[in-house]
């Protein structure tokens, strides 16, 4: 066999293991995009808390995972499709915001004590708007306080400059 024989059906079988691998990598595809064993697996891992893996799942339980993955990928899809930049980007920002806010803990006590601030603010300004009860008020509080404090972080290490 000739060096160019040689070569070719060295390039030949490269090119049909690597199709073969990325197709055995593809769990199914939604118009055309690829859902992939990875993501189906850990899509098991968070559904069946382990128990699943793509490989175990039976040809009606691969459908329906792939089913249920599908919408994800439209949206995703028609979001990059249809998003202008700056609504991306302030997607992203919002995204980014909540996951910081996620991970920071806001006690009863501190959330009693800004709603007690803010009590004491409306009736020094003699405001006629009704404050709900603490009971009601609470969840958001906590959200605007963890809020605070990222944008509290960022602004410690902000460096801001006027030209």
């Amino acid at each position: 066999m000739t060096q160019f024989k040689k070569l070719l059906m060295v390039a030949t079988l490269g090119l049909f293991l690597s199709t073969v691998s990325i197709l055995a990598s593809t769990a199914g595809t939604v118009n055309g995009m690829k859902i992939t064993v990875e993501e189906a697996n850990k899509a098991l891992r968070v559904l069946t808390k382990g128990k699943m893996t793509w490989a175990k799942l039976p040809k009606e339980g691969r459908k329906q995972l792939i089913e249920m993955m599908a919408p994800s990928k439209l949206v995703a899809a028609a979001a990059r499709k249809q998003l202008t930049a700056k609504e991306k980007q302030a997607a992203l920002a919002g995204f980014w915001m909540q996951k910081k806010m996620s991970k920071i803990r806001i006690s009863d006590k501190e959330a009693k004590n800004a709603y007690n601030k803010m009590k004491k603010v409306a009736k020094k300004m003699k405001s006629k708007k009704k404050i709900p009860p603490f009971s009601k008020a609470k969840n958001g509080i906590k959200a605007q306080l963890a809020q605070e404090k990222v944008v509290s972080k960022l602004m410690k290490k902000a460096k801001i400059k006027l030209k």
